[in-house]
């Protein structure tokens, strides 16, 4: 749709609003997204001196043309019903807005970065009769549309790869003393003047940084209060060391719940 109107777009509007049956309404110069049309990631394809080897998502750059619009979905936000019409409508405004540098349709592509291939995933596909093929490794290609267009499942891509930095984005933590500490970096940055912390999902980071630590990692630092914190006075108590609970005297013991008595039983094997 153009910029500006003519004069015949004004008209045609009269001539429709006049001459429409009347159980159609008429509207003019509608905007049809209820959100600004924006893609996640506009990938580029440029020439530098320096042509340095991938270091994430390894299989994919060869696969690239000039441009490709790159739709993320995480867990936290996952794969909804139509979003691939989406991606495919970001491909065919940004080729028509681009006729300069994409001269043909293979100049662009589209990829869809993905946890993991979803039922509501799979029904879009075969609902735009398009067909998947096997790349290999999480990497697979949609055929059968008017570009080209690669679904990348993260779970599987990551492990293929030793990928420890991406391992996160999907269902998975960190498993390297690198990828634990890239992500906890990221906890505390700020981002276009964003922190991180105000965005969307930065409980759902944390929770990743957590799970991939050790008790005593998780513990280090932590005053002895803020250890105990939350926990019931039975829960703290089996938090003692058994030298301590071997204290204890019988009386006292006995006026715990069965399942405290019977956990501390069987720590000093009694």
């Amino acid at each position: 749709m153009g910029t500006s109107r003519t004069v015949w777009h004004v008209m045609l509007n009269t001539l429709l609003n006049q001459r429409a049956p009347p159980r159609f309404e008429v509207r003019s110069e509608v905007q049809l997204s209820t959100e600004p049309l924006r893609a996640d990631y506009l990938l580029l394809r440029v020439v530098k001196p320096d042509q340095g080897e991938a270091r994430t998502l390894r299989k994919l750059w060869g696969l690239l043309p000039r441009d490709t619009i790159l739709e993320f979905k995480s867990t936290g936000r996952p794969y909804r019903a139509r979003n691939l019409d989406r991606l495919w409508a970001y491909l065919h405004l940004h080729y028509t807005d681009q006729p300069k540098r994409l001269e043909q349709r293979g100049d662009l592509c589209g990829a869809l970065l993905v946890p993991t291939r979803t039922p509501s995933l799979d029904i879009d596909v075969g609902t735009l009769g398009l067909v998947w093929r096997d790349r290999g490794a999480g990497y697979w290609e949609l055929t059968g549309g008017p570009f080209a267009l690669y679904v990348l499942e993260i779970d599987t891509v990551a492990e293929a790869e030793d990928d420890d930095l991406l391992r996160s984005f999907g269902h998975d933590v960190a498993h390297t003393p690198e990828g634990k500490r890239w992500l906890s970096e990221q906890t505390g940055s700020t981002v276009e003047g964003m922190k991180m912390s105000d965005l969307e999902g930065y409980d759902e980071m944390i929770r990743k940084v957590l799970d991939g630590l050790s008790p005593e990692q998780r513990l280090a630092g932590l005053a002895p209060e803020q250890r105990l914190a939350g926990l019931t006075p039975e829960q703290a108590l089996l938090a003692l060391p058994d030298e301590t609970l071997r204290t204890f005297p019988d009386a006292y013991l006995a006026t715990l719940s069965d399942a405290t008595r019977a956990a501390i039983r069987a720590r000093l094997g009694r």
